[in-house]
This record gives structure tokens, sequence and C-alpha cells, in this order.
């Protein structure tokens, strides 16, 4: 009987060291992931910028919650404990190789997020460039949104196959002017952009053929305040009632949630 007692208890304190391993493992970023459908974000500049993101995404019900998110870096040494509590995993390693990406499983992932190392530093985008390059050559089905500092970068990134980038110094030249002529402007702005806020900023998909009149009816039906159209081509604001919705548009909104595409 203490024999079997001591061999359970030995038993026990294998598995223990195993799980304290793989934890330790995944924590200085050494593991591996077959998660499917899910969002990869690439470089590391520090855990608010992180933390902020991941509190907007969970705001918006399209957003799935429980997806499973990788974050790649190649610096990094250890996870941050505020990233592990919200279930971020991690992989280490050079984010433009074969290796390091199929460690972070972006042939299966949804989205990619790639932020700028260094904000300001516009080096920064040399490096990005070369990520989109290395995740659309393995799936090019991936939503890829890249964080830029020089908007002369955008070009490079729309040819490396970057479905969207965002440009921060362009942003804080229009929030300069903008606050500059329209004094207040910038917190509007901001709750219109944030999801924390009581009225946000939608992009909605409608029926084609819809005139914006009609569109804008439906749009007030539900809460929402139809502010224009957005093609693939172009943003138009306040529109002519008469105007048509083609197919791919969408209707610009402002309203308490996301509305569902019709």
């Amino acid at each position: 009987m203490i024999f079997g007692i001591g061999l359970l208890g030995y038993a026990l304190s294998v598995i223990a060291a195993v799980l304290i391993t793989s934890k330790t493992k995944e924590m200085k970023g050494m593991s591996s992931f077959a998660f499917k459908n899910h969002l990869v974000i690439f470089n590391y500049p520090g855990v608010g910028k992180i933390e902020h993101l991941f509190k907007e995404l969970a705001l918006d019900r399209s957003f799935d919650r429980h997806m499973a998110v990788v974050l790649v870096d190649e610096y990094l040494e250890e996870l941050p404990a505020e990233l592990l509590k919200m279930n971020v995993h991690y992989v280490r390693g050079n984010p433009v190789r074969d290796e390091t990406l199929m460690r972070a499983a972006i042939d299966t992932a949804r989205y990619a997020v790639i932020l700028s190392r260094k904000e300001g530093d516009a080096v920064s985008d040399n490096l990005n460039v070369s990520i989109t390059l290395a995740i659309e050559g393995r799936n090019s089905k991936v939503m890829t949104v890249v964080e830029i500092v020089d908007s002369a970068s955008e070009e490079l990134l729309r040819k490396a196959g970057c479905d969207k980038a965002v440009c921060m110094s362009r942003f804080g030249a229009h929030f300069l002017s903008q606050e500059l002529l329209n004094p207040g402007i910038q917190e509007v702005i901001e709750d219109l952009l944030s999801a924390e806020k009581g009225q946000n900023m939608y992009l909605t998909e409608i029926n084609d053929g819809t005139s914006f009149q009609e569109a804008a009816a439906h749009c007030r039906s539900r809460g929402h305040i139809a502010l224009g159209i957005r093609t693939a081509k172009q943003v138009i604001l306040n529109p002519e009632d008469s105007a048509r919705i083609a197919p791919g548009d969408r209707i610009i909104t402002v309203g308490p949630s996301r509305m569902k595409q019709t």
C-alpha cells in the first residue's frame, strides 16, 4: 500500500514537472501551435498597445472573443504575465522565416496584424513589408492589416499583398489640423473610433440595387444614422438619395452596435 502511494506520488510529480516545463517552454516562445481561424500579431511594441488592441476587438460582437491569439516576436525573451492572463500564446523567432510562421500556424490563420516595432521609426516599415511578403507567400487568404510610419511604404505593401495599411503619422497630421480648425473635434473622432464609447462608426453590407435613401431608412429603423457609401475605390459621404448601392459597396453608419449584414 505504501509502495502504491509512493508510486502515485512519483507519477504526479512527473506530470507536474512536465506541465511546468511545457508552460515555461511556451512562455519562452519555444512552442509550436496548430490553431485554425486565429489571430497572429507580429512584433511586440509593449504590453499597453497590445492590451488596448484586444480591448477594442473584444467590444465588437463580430470578433470571436474565444479566438486563439499568437504573438510572434524575435527579441522578446518571455511573454509578459499580463498577456499570459489574456491567453495569448507566444512564438519567438524571425518573423520572415517559414519555420517561425509554421510554428504560429499562419497557413490556417484568419487575421494577421503587423505592428511597428518602434513607434515613429520609419525603418520598421522595411521589416513590416518583409513580414507581409512572407505571410502572403504562404497564405494569401489571411486578412492582413499593417501599421506603418511612413505613408510612402503603403505602395510597397499593396504590391506585397497587404489588405490594409494604417499610417499613424498621416492620422496624426489630420488630427492636429482638425483640432486647430475645429477645437474639440478629437473627442468626437475618438468616440466614433472606439468601441468602448457610446456611438461607433461601422461599415455594413447592404443588398445591392438599393438606393441610398432606402438603405438610410433601413439603418434608421435599427438605430443607425447613414453617413455615406464605401465603394471599392472611394468614400462618398452624404450622397444623393438616389445613389445606388452596387455589389460590394458598404454603408457607412454611426450607431450603438454593429448591424447584421442584410
